[in-house]
């Protein structure tokens, strides 16, 4: 968004930060989740996600569901 004031040029100053690992690994095991309950809906978008932020857990979770899910919750075994 580009604000023009008598012919100067502001931009809205915005911080966006990088996630961080916790936050990034947070997502991935809810997506393998949504995929591993296959609830259908987002099961699509779900993937398409994980495999942006982890391609190999995308292949995993593809090939094995349920042992993506135990990979990223080694604490329900």
């Amino acid at each position: 968004m580009k604000v023009v004031i008598d012919g100067i040029e502001y931009v809205p100053a915005v911080e966006v930060k990088p996630p961080s690992d916790s936050a990034v690994n947070t997502a991935i095991q809810e997506l393998v989740a949504m995929i591993y309950f296959q609830d259908h809906k987002p099961y699509a978008h779900a993937w398409d996600a994980l495999n942006a932020l982890a391609p190999n857990m995308a292949e995993l979770v593809t090939l094995d569901p349920r042992v993506a899910y135990d990979a990223v919750n080694p604490e329900t075994d």
